[in-house]
């Protein structure tokens, strides 16, 4: 008892380095401090009424049980074990991409035919192709608004959903959302409320603490880190929505590898330290850019130039503000853009973000591709946006590549 308080007092920080690791000797043998990595597909058990009594996923005892790998393994439940309390719900789900995430989610917070969906026009463009192409034909009703203005609230209240849907930084101008206010006005109206969690991540923000239901992430991002693996989770605060994401979880089949779970796991204890150095670097370099004669805007919440600074300061670990950020060139232009990320020598062209090197993307042709130009422009992103994950590098290393960059990209225009 005495150790089980214990651990209930640790701070984050300490309940992430610690995550999935046992902390009683189960063998007389001794136990690994690094669980191993479990690839069985199916697990045997003493005998048929044995089996048939723990297809349920627990023993008599009620103790962790496993059958087959979709039905879970001891790497999968580990990470959802560490997720679970990182965010502080019930429970958690894994799966083996973010948008097989995304979709179990939306699943079951019920959105089916005949229900609504008040949703961020804000988002990746991937999830809003997702509620157009997929739940849309079959009887959703969608609405697409700026749920960080301050007039979301009202909205919310005249669209009456049953389903609410935020980033609680966006992709790729890096907005907030008042999650207190979304989660308050959401139990007005009996809304189920979903966030995407990935570029703040909960050692950043922790949304069930503001009211939502279900939080999202891509844990390709900075739960990984390393850019070495690829899953997507699903955290709920409630036990009833819990079971309907382990039951889409089970149907679906969109099942997380046993290897991928053991890397998303080594990647969640270093969490803290690598988002300290995100956030620091990232400040440096948006503070560098603003000033830049190169670069027309800077998005990033750090910056009192940013419309949701306050809330930024309020919503995010004190003085933390994410590794992501985004700028607009001066000359705007898809040729401007591409001259620039061509020139670049230490960050890297890439279609992801969170790993511990600096990347940059062009979201015309990357995360909002799928989208028009009209579209994109109505967000606020312009011809020459380009989004910056800034990675764990020397700070000034990554500034002398951006400055020698835009000079370059100048010069050559």
């Amino acid at each position: 008892m005495a150790q089980q308080q214990r651990r209930t007092a640790w701070d984050i920080e300490t309940v992430l380095v610690h995550s999935g690791r046992s902390s009683h000797i189960e063998s007389p043998s001794g136990t690994p401090t690094a669980p191993p990595i479990y690839a069985s597909t199916t697990y045997l058990h003493e005998n048929m009424q044995m089996l048939d009594t723990v297809f349920d996923g627990t023993t008599p005892e009620g103790q962790p049980a496993y059958v087959y790998a979709r039905h879970g393994n001891p790497n999968t439940c580990a990470l959802e074990d560490a997720l679970t309390q990182a965010e502080g719900g019930v429970g958690t789900a894994v799966f083996g991409s973010g948008m097989a995430a995304i979709q179990a989610a939306l699943l079951a917070a019920g959105l089916t035919g005949g229900a609504k969906i008040v949703a961020s026009q804000d988002l990746y463009g991937p999830t809003i192709g997702l509620l157009r192409k997929v739940f849309v034909p079959i009887g959703v009703e969608l609405a697409l608004t700026d749920l960080c203005s301050p007039d979301a609230a009202a909205f919310i209240r005249a669209e009456q959903p049953d389903i609410i849907y935020v980033e609680t930084l966006s992709n790729p101008l890096v907005k907030l959302v008042d999650l207190a206010m979304i989660g308050e006005v959401a139990q007005e109206v009996g809304a189920v409320t979903i966030t995407d969690n990935t570029f703040a991540t909960p050692y950043l923000a922790r949304p069930i603490e503001h009211g939502f239901d279900l939080v999202i992430h891509s844990a390709t991002k900075y739960i990984s880190g390393h850019g070495d693996s690829t899953g997507g989770t699903v955290t709920s605060s409630k036990n009833t929505l819990l079971n309907q994401l382990k039951h889409y979880a089970l149907m679906l089949g969109a099942v997380l590898s046993p290897f991928e779970a053991h890397l998303l796991l080594r990647g969640l204890r270093t969490l803290p330290l690598r988002m300290e150095r995100h956030c620091a670097n990232a400040l440096q370099v948006a503070r560098f850019l603003e000033q830049h004669p190169a670069v027309a805007r800077v998005y990033y919440p750090g910056l009192p130039s940013h419309p949701h600074h306050v809330l930024a300061s309020n919503l995010l670990k004190c003085e933390h503000y994410g590794g992501l950020l985004a700028f607009e060139l001066k000359q705007q232009s898809r040729e401007a853009a591409f001259r620039f990320i061509d020139s670049l020598q230490l960050c890297l062209p890439a279609t992801t973000l969170g790993d511990v090197f600096s990347q940059v993307s062009y979201p015309a042709t990357s995360s909002h591709r799928t989208l028009t130009a009209g579209e994109r422009k109505s967000m606020g992103i312009a011809d020459g946006c380009i989004r910056l994950s800034v990675g764990i590098e020397h700070v000034e290393d990554i500034i002398n590549d951006l400055d020698q960059g835009l000079q370059r990209a100048t010069e050559l225009g």
